[in-house]
This record gives structure tokens, sequence and C-alpha cells, in this order.
């Protein structure tokens, strides 16, 4: 069965709703109160990493944990993740994906060099590591050695798609006038641990007021743009075709805030491709002036809108789909 897990954070609780995607959408909705202790104990500084093969993946940066949850079957695995890096000049990033191959959830974590000006010293370099569930708690290094330049800055945006994971980055290149931040996807593969840079086309690469986030979108990798400097979220939907150095991006369609009834973030897409949007509650008199939004789904073609009848504060939804699993069955 596929769904889609809507997380809503409440203050310090997680609740999130699955909802059948299916002719029946958006009727067939769960809710289900009972988040892990695991998972509900992390407050502000944690971040769903994302989803893989109907596992979930949250990272807490504060005690470097990350929890791997199926909520399907009620089970979490909790992971130490190693920090041995100096912080004030390195970030860590953590990417989660299930290996197509042997089905074993893995995580992967890259520090890189967060300071520009530390990128010509001659001891600062990127440092990835790897973890599977089938290790029994060791982290590794990858198995190819083709890793990030050190120039790579990632951002917390991914997506899973295909055995792969996406971020979107930056390419910081010290040139004559300057510093600037081409933007890119960097790519990893789950199963041969190799990474990949993968170009945008200049509207995306080149826009400094550009915003993106990746996404799965029929499994294809779709980058969303938004302007970051609107007060209401624009949203242009490209997608990612070929592999290797055939990959080649094309835009579907843009949604508008006047086409979208108080737009202000598209979140995800449903298995029809329709683009699920996060917008202000109308049905609320004051809905210019309070913090309450609620989820609806756009059909990019008629722009019709249909209401999902989910409620939550602003920014605190989270869209990812899913498909029921036994993984993380008989884990300790």
């Amino acid at each position: 069965m596929e769904g889609y897990i809507l997380h809503l954070f409440f203050f310090v609780t997680v609740k999130y709703v699955s909802i059948v995607d299916d002719d029946t959408f958006p009727h067939q909705k769960v809710s289900d109160d009972f988040v892990p202790d695991s998972v509900n104990k992390f407050r502000h500084d944690s971040i769903i990493v994302g989803t893989s093969h109907g596992l979930f993946c949250v990272y807490e940066e504060k005690t470097s944990t990350a929890v791997i949850w199926n909520p399907c079957i009620r089970k979490t695995v909790v992971i130490a993740v190693p920090n041995l890096l100096p912080e004030k000049y390195y970030w860590t990033v953590v990417g989660f994906g299930v290996c197509p191959r042997n089905l074993d959830p893995k995580l992967v974590k890259i520090s890189y060099v967060s300071a520009f000006g530390r990128l010509k010293d001659v001891n600062a370099s990127t440092q990835v590591e790897v973890f599977t569930l089938s290790s029994g708690g060791t982290w590794r290094s990858p198995l190819s050695i083709n890793l990030p330049h050190i120039s790579i800055d990632f951002g917390y945006s991914q997506a899973v798609v295909d055995g792969f994971i996406y971020w979107v980055a930056f390419d910081r290149i010290d040139v004559d006038d300057g510093t600037r931040n081409p933007k890119l996807i960097m790519s990893f593969n789950v199963t041969t641990e190799e990474f990949t840079k993968v170009n945008l086309p200049r509207p995306l690469a080149l826009d400094p007021y550009a915003d993106l986030l990746v996404s799965n979108l029929r499994e294809s990798l779709a980058v969303l743009k938004f302007n970051k400097y609107t007060l209401r979220e624009n949203c242009d939907v490209w997608m990612m075709n070929g592999h290797g150095c055939a990959r080649a991006f094309n835009r579907l369609y843009s949604i508008r805030a006047t086409d979208a009834s108080l737009l202000c973030k598209t979140l995800g897409f449903r298995k029809s491709g329709a683009p699920i949007i996060e917008s202000k509650n109308t049905n609320r008199l004051d809905y210019f002036y309070t913090n309450e939004h609620e989820l609806a789904i756009y059909e990019p073609e008629s722009k019709d809108i249909t209401h999902i009848g989910i409620h939550g504060l602003e920014g605190k939804f989270f869209v990812h789909s899913y498909k029921e699993t036994l993984l993380l069955l008989g884990q300790q």
C-alpha cells in the first residue's frame, strides 16, 4: 500500500497522519498519536532527513543522534553519529537511504569545511563516513574514494530516488571578482557509495534569488525553485531526466500564489504527480494574520485546489511518500 506520512510538529510533540494515495484520497486518513519516545523527545534541533523503502530517518544535531523509524510496525533503531571534527570550522550533514541490492538501511555522514577562509588550509578536507545497519554499529570509510570536493557546501534538502541520495549543494568558487556560489546537485549512490556532481541549468544554478529544494516525483528527481524574498512563495517545478552524463532538466510547470490560494510552499507530490502545498487557512476570517496553515492538493492543469483537512502551524509540515514494509522487524 502506498500513502503519505504528513508530519505535524506541535511544540514538543510529533503527530502524523497517513493517507492512502488511491481513488479514495484524501478520505482514508489514519491519525496516530503514537510516536516513539526516541523520535518524540527531539526538539528544535532535529530534522527529518528523509525516507526510503518505508523507513524514516530523523537526526538531532545537538546530541549527534539518528533514529531510523518504521511507522508501519512502530519500530525504531537509535544510532550514535560520531562528530570528531572541530565544529568551529566544519559542518555535518547526514544522508539516509536503503540499499536496493540487499535492503540494508544506510547512513552517510559528510563533514565539510563551513568557513570559506579555511578552504585553502593544507589540512582541510571533506570527511565522509558510512554506517550500514547490518554492520552492528560500526562507522567506516565509503567503498569509493571519489569524495566531494572541499569547495562543495551541502544543504539539508535531500531526496532518495532509484537508489541515489540527492542533495541541493553550492560550489564555493573563488574568482577574481569575489566568491560566487553556483547551485548544483550532489548525488550519492547508496550501493557503490560513489559521489557525483550534477550540474543544473542556468535558471537554477545562477539565480541569486532562488531557493532550491529536491523531491521525489514519480520516481524521478524534482527540483523546486522558490523566490526566497517574496512574501507568498511562487514555485517552479523542474524534473531531471536521464542518468550519468546524459542528465538533463526540464521545467514542467509553475505554481503561482494567485492560482494556488495563498500558496506558502510546495512540500511534495502525490503518486499522480499533483503537488501537495502548504497554504493559508482560508476558512478563518483572520487568515492574513494567523500562522495556522493547511495542506491542499493543487492540480497544475485545471488549477483546482483540494483541501485535505489537515491543519498546523506555519512551516511545520513535512510530507513524504512511503510504502508499508517489515524492514527493522527483529532488530534489537
